[in-house]
């Protein structure tokens, strides 16, 4: 059996591969806290349930994708050597042609390996349709592909948890009306029924609070950004097809509904670990 991972920036998806396994079930698995002394120990602490079965059985291959810094991917291969030592581990790395989706980078390399992953899944489960893959996770990324699977290119916007923390590093006097989102605190306009907010303002989608102020910008940023982006390749398309927007990642309900319903759209599970597993086994 082999075990598969995402070691995304927020958190790590893995799945262990067993014949009568039919879906990919992920255990999640959390980044050690910045204050951890001892992040390796963690990360063992976390991946011994998951490698090691009641019998003492472990995978013979832990194949992993990610995007995260080195330090971080060291971490994560000496944890995955303590718990199971004569696992080989396997980094899978960016082809320019793979599972009927060429890339278009230049040097594939360059193209984060979650991206490459998210399209040959997606281009699987929809196939020969023109689709904008977005996943919405620390960051939002979104690639378009043709209904032959080329990949046109895409972008890269900060998700909703990164634009707090640019703007607390920024501008630091935000500081309490960001961390009051992070707390999940409802801001004073909703907590006041009564609040005395022109009906104008309303209707614009405008604060009058600044921790609202900055939950209103974020969204409709992001809204902006994806929906002008699904709007400029519909144009290109025409009336030849329809473009599908594949969403998936930890915000992809929330980001879902920021879309202009005048879009196709679905919420797909799971893309970037099943495409893990795709391209693993695939035939080059």
């Amino acid at each position: 059996m082999n075990c598969y991972i995402d070691a995304g920036n927020s958190r790590i998806k893995a799945h262990l591969a067993r014949r009568s396994q039919k879906t990919v079930e992920p255990a999640i698995i959390e980044w050690p806290a910045a204050n951890e002394s001892d992040p390796v120990g963690a990360l063992a602490t976390q991946l011994e349930p998951l490698l090691v079965d009641e019998k003492g059985r472990s995978p013979k291959q832990v194949v992993l994708a990610s995007v995260v810094e080195p330090r971080r991917r060291d971490w994560l291969e000496t944890a995955i050597a303590e718990v199971c030592p004569q696992a080989e581990c396997r980094w899978l790395e960016v082809p320019g042609k793979c599972c009927h989706v060429r890339v278009a980078y230049q040097s594939p390399a360059e193209l984060g390996i979650d991206r490459f992953c998210a399209m040959i899944e997606a281009n699987d489960r929809h196939a020969e349709r023109p689709l904008a893959v977005i996943n919405a996770g620390t960051a939002i990324t979104l690639d378009v592909l043709a209904a032959d699977g080329l990949h046109l290119g895409g972008l890269i916007l900060p998700g909703w948890r990164a634009q707090l923390e640019a703007l607390r590093s920024a501008a630091p006097a935000l500081g309490p009306a960001i961390e009051s989102l992070q707390r999940g605190d409802a801001s004073p306009e909703s907590q006041d029924a009564n609040a005395s907010v022109p009906e104008a303002t309303r209707r614009l989608g405008l604060a009058t609070d600044t921790a609202t102020a900055i939950e209103l910008g974020r969204h409709w940023m992001i809204a902006a950004g994806v929906n002008q982006m699904l709007s400029v390749w519909q144009e290109r398309l025409g009336d030849e097809a329809t473009l599908l927007a594949v969403i998936a990642g930890g915000d992809a309900e929330r980001l879902a509904e920021l879309i202009d319903p005048a879009f196709e759209r679905c919420l797909e599970r799971d893309l970037v670990l099943s495409g893990v597993i795709r391209l693993a086994r695939a035939r080059r």
